[in-house]
């Protein structure tokens, strides 16, 4: 299976604990993994804490950049299986939704909530994913007011 997920990635933050631990056991499992991640320059957390793995492409700017930026070529060049995001109010959502269709077109897309409330950005709602995931029944309280609940999938984090 190809997998592409666009996390923050050998970061001091939730997402990237969450994301280190399910991707490195996929690559474990023998499949093809490609991380997307933010830019030394500008990342989401306090310090990147790790070595990259050679799987890792290092692209985009946080959402909170002065000039959000990501470079599509990665992205694109790219054709997984299912397409992953996590923590998507980091992420420069404009940015990627002008790509976002070339990967809808060709994966399973999902999205992995980490935010304890809706967003308040109307940019984070552009997408329409396959599956919106989240890691407490408590989620599903404030997502389902959003989006159908057939989307909406709790999966409880990794031990």
């Amino acid at each position: 299976m190809r997998i592409g997920m666009m996390t923050a990635w050998n970061q001091d933050a939730g997402p990237a604990i969450h994301a280190e631990l399910i991707g490195r056991e996929w690559v474990k499992m023998g499949h093809e993994l490609r991380i997307f991640s933010f830019l030394k320059s500008d990342f989401h957390g306090t310090a990147i804490v790790g070595q990259d793995e050679e799987y890792v492409f290092r692209c985009f700017t946080t959402s909170m950049a002065e000039k959000p930026f990501l470079n599509a070529r990665p992205f694109l060049e790219f054709q997984p299986d299912f397409f992953i995001t996590q923590d998507l109010g980091m992420l420069p959502m404009n940015e990627l939704a002008k790509i976002f269709h070339h990967k809808k077109r060709k994966a399973k897309t999902i999205t992995v909530i980490h935010d304890r409330m809706l967003s308040s950005a109307p940019s984070f709602y552009q997408f329409e994913w396959d599956a919106i995931v989240c890691n407490d029944k408590r989620f599903v309280e404030f997502l389902e007011k959003v989006f159908p609940e057939d989307k909406i999938h709790v999966i409880p984090p990794p031990l």
